[in-house]
């Protein structure tokens, strides 16, 4: 039995070997937050092509910029994952074909019925117009009286402008935020063509999803690093017992890998802020050790301490309750602190015993404070000090604001969205047919005429039915004949006009193929029997009365998700806090105002220092809630101790090696991971207090 504890940890890293396939880590902030109806929305949209986009500018209108266009624009169709390169608007063979089978539907079509002499008068301008006008005025033979009328010019090939930075070339790939092995590649390839020329700019949303991911990685690594370099040097002081020692970290790894495999076959992808934060806080399971090994337990007949029992169900259940909240980053951290602090709670209570550890030698020399503090005056302390918290701290409801700052990609987002400031802005539009999605489109059309979309290009059934009706109505046939003979009257060549208004028998209505609208990032996708698309609009305040469109926008779904999130932690945090004290009441009894210090006093010192420095963020209130898991611990220890001076000398030695571990988030740029650290940190500096000086 001596050996159980290594034969559980290789065990153990064994299957972690065997399925570390199967262990799925993500590093996407949004999956962390957003409920899975907006994720599922954002996922259709990335089908559509929605945040596939690149953009490259290039600064300056000269020749020069132009040629570093054109050769960019020939590197970036070379490469893999890229669908279409623009930076004209000189349209496609394909749209131009589709514009001339197309043409009476699509142009506006003058109906109003032309009299013999009105015919005879616009003939008549023509021929003049030949002598009349110094330059050469072409002569549409197809529609000689201009009937049909299409808004923009199609044949436009001018150099996209971005404001007055410079050009712009739009690149569509195929890659979304969430494809990290395609994102990586392209991001490198991009980085060799665009190379270290200053006055080259480019960005895509899956530049965030690489460098992020890299530097969050990174962030994790290092902060794992130091943590474990700090607690092994504290638990080498504090035990003074190398074999202990080794037992332990042995057992704290053990704890860890039984999270990683456990939650890994739970939860689709284990987020890496998640995985740190969870094996940051197994280190608080050392608790159990201490308070075992200094009060000898380990060289007793005793199965269970009851103190240490109730200290790991209470820290427990508060984790148990919100691995259940619909917020995936706090439920993820739950899960894993349940199944980490569990694994090694039962490695400290049953296994150690067999061990076969030597009984704890060192004279306590208990240090006292010369003026102690009655409890009642720190709760007073505590309802000031809360009270002045809640009059002056803010609240910070924008999630991104939880992630890694990147600096330098926001730089060159913000260039790209203020010089492009008057663009339109992409809405996700759904149906449950294929006629009902561009009939929704067309109503969007109708309503907001600068808007672009599907409908720019097909119209719906009830339209193409009025468009037939009104070209069968009008009397080509006559009309053509009435100009020919007007036409040579004048002075024409024979038959020059034969061919007008041929086109109007020879165009159609359906479209059948759309993947010629590719180029514009106009898609259909189905799924589910639903059908969506996206449209463009100049303002999303524009669609808030149409049901079937939902805003893309990261900072909307953010501050509606951020609504959603301070609600369910309040509920969650609340009903946490009350089981908490329903059962450090049904533990410490008459010592319940004493214990309920260890609560109160570090959250009101806590807040009162968070309001001074930052504006209160959900991971704060989360961390906030952990260090009431934290503090009602060390409630009952103090309370319900027969042994102060050595209970006092754990505590101690336990806030130290949690401090160890928490420490080391505040150093973190990760704003998720800094702000937990910040909390308990200050949490722990407030216990220790207590402990020194409470009476």
């Amino acid at each position: 039995m001596k050996y159980s504890n290594f034969i559980i940890f290789f065990v153990l890293l064994g299957l972690g070997i065997l399925l570390k396939n199967s262990i799925n880590l993500s590093t996407n902030l949004l999956s962390l937050f957003a409920n899975k109806e907006a994720i599922h929305k954002l996922g259709i949209a990335d089908k559509l092509g929605y945040s596939k986009e690149m953009l490259v500018a290039v600064k300056g209108f000269d020749d020069n910029s132009k040629q570093k266009v054109k050769s960019l624009v020939e590197q970036f169709k070379k490469l893999d994952n890229i669908k279409n390169v623009q930076s004209n608007f000189l349209p496609s063979k394909e749209i131009l074909t589709y514009y001339k089978t197309h043409y009476p539907f699509l142009a506006d079509f003058n109906n109003t019925k032309l009299s013999d002499y009105d015919i005879k008068l616009k003939v008549k301008e023509l021929y003049d117009s030949l002598f009349s006008n110094v330059f050469y005025t072409p002569i549409d033979k197809n529609d000689p009286l201009k009937l049909f009328h299409l808004n923009g010019d199609i044949n436009k090939d001018d150099f996209i402008k971005l404001g007055s930075y410079g050009y712009l070339i739009k690149i569509t790939t195929d890659i979304a935020p969430s494809q990290m092995g395609e994102a990586k590649s392209l991001y490198n390839r991009v980085d060799e063509i665009v190379g270290y020329d200053e006055n080259i700019v480019a960005f895509a949303p899956f530049f965030y999803t690489v460098e992020n991911s890299q530097k969050i990685k990174s962030d994790v690594r290092y902060i794992v690093f130091i943590s474990a370099l700090i607690l092994l040097l504290i638990y080498y002081l504090l035990l003074k017992n190398i074999k202990l020692l080794v037992h332990t970290l042995v057992a704290l790894g053990s704890s860890m890998i039984f999270a990683i495999l456990v939650s890994s076959m739970i939860l689709e992808s284990l987020h890496v802020i998640a995985l740190a934060f969870g094996m940051t806080i197994t280190a608080v399971s050392i608790d159990y050790l201490l308070h075992y090994y200094f009060h000898d337990f380990y060289m007793s007949e005793k199965k269970v301490d009851k103190n240490v029992m109730f200290g790991f169900l209470t820290t427990a259940l508060a984790f148990s309750i919100f691995a259940f909240i619909p917020v995936t980053i706090i439920s993820q951290i739950s899960l894993f602190c349940v199944l980490s602090l569990l694994f090694a709670y039962l490695l400290f209570t049953f296994i150690f015993p067999y061990l076969e550890i030597k009984e704890y030698h060192c004279e306590i020399k208990e240090i006292e404070s010369k003026k102690t503090i009655p409890s009642y005056i720190f709760i007073i302390s505590s309802l000031l000090l809360l009270t002045y918290s809640f009059s002056t701290i803010k609240i910070d409801n924008n999630l991104r604001n939880l992630d890694y700052q990147n600096a330098k990609l926001q730089a060159k987002e913000k260039l790209f969205k203020d010089s492009m400031k008057n663009s339109l802005i992409p809405i996700l539009v759904e149906a449950d047919s294929k006629e009902k999605l561009i009939s929704n489109l067309h109503k969007i059309q109708d309503k907001y005429k600068d808007s672009f979309s599907l409908a720019n290009f097909v119209l719906s059934d009830e339209k193409c039915k009025q468009r037939e009706r009104n070209l069968k109505e009008y009397d080509f046939k006559s009309l053509k004949k009435l100009i020919n003979i007007e036409a040579l009257e004048l002075g024409f060549k024979k038959n020059y006009f034969k061919n007008s208004y041929d086109f109007v028998e020879s165009s159609i209505c359906k479209v059948e193929d759309f993947k010629i609208f590719e180029n514009y990032n106009l898609y259909f996708y189905e799924e589910d029997s639903h059908f969506y698309s996206l449209a463009y609009v100049s303002d999303l305040n524009l669609i808030k009365e149409f049901n079937f469109t939902q805003s893309l926008s990261i900072k909307d779904i953010f501050a509606e998700v951020s609504k959603e999130i301070f609600s369910s932690l309040l509920i969650y945090s609340s009903f946490v806090v009350l089981s908490i004290l329903l059962l450090m009441f049904f533990v410490v009894k008459n010592r319940f105002v004493y214990a309920l210090n260890y609560i109160l006093f570090p959250i009101s010192l806590t807040l009162a220092v968070v309001g001074c420095f930052y504006e209160l963020n959900i991971m704060h209130i989360f961390a906030l809630v952990i260090l009431v898991a934290i503090g009602i611990d060390f409630g009952i220890y103090m309370s319900n101790s027969k042994q102060i001076s050595t209970t006092t000398l754990a505590i101690k030695y336990s806030l130290l090696s949690t401090f160890g571990a928490f420490g080391v988030l505040i150093f973190s740029s990760v704003v998720a991971l800094n702000s937990i650290g910040f909390v308990v940190s200050v949490g722990i500096v407030a216990i220790y207090i207590l402990i020194r000086v409470m009476k």
